[in-house]
């Protein structure tokens, strides 16, 4: 009898341990402005050769790693190409095996 009721708190254990982490990862999906997530840096403007803080993040029109937000356009609106923050540096590299000499 004693084995039987052990059986039982284990199993009951085990189903309430499951139910719990399935709530769990219910609630742990991206959030919903995971795509407006930013990562602030700092930058050389090369219009005014000074260091600028700026946001990087994906931008909306190609996805792309980008300045998202500048300290010199408070407004959003960009005067400039953003080339402070080149996205040609993000592309793969293919690199060629070493020939054995």
């Amino acid at each position: 009898m004693e084995t039987v009721v052990l059986l039982l708190a284990i199993t009951a254990a085990t189903v309430a341990a499951l139910v719990a982490v399935a709530v769990s990862l219910a609630h742990a999906g991206p959030p919903a402005d995971a795509k407006t997530r930013t990562l602030p840096a700092r930058v050389l403007c090369p219009e005014t050769g000074s260091i600028a803080r700026v946001e990087l993040g994906f931008d909306r029109e190609d996805t792309r790693l980008a300045v998202v937000q500048c300290e010199h356009a408070p407004d959003g609106v960009f005067t400039c190409e953003r080339g402070c923050f080149p996205t040609l540096v993000l592309a793969p590299l293919s690199f060629a095996p070493a020939s054995a000499s």
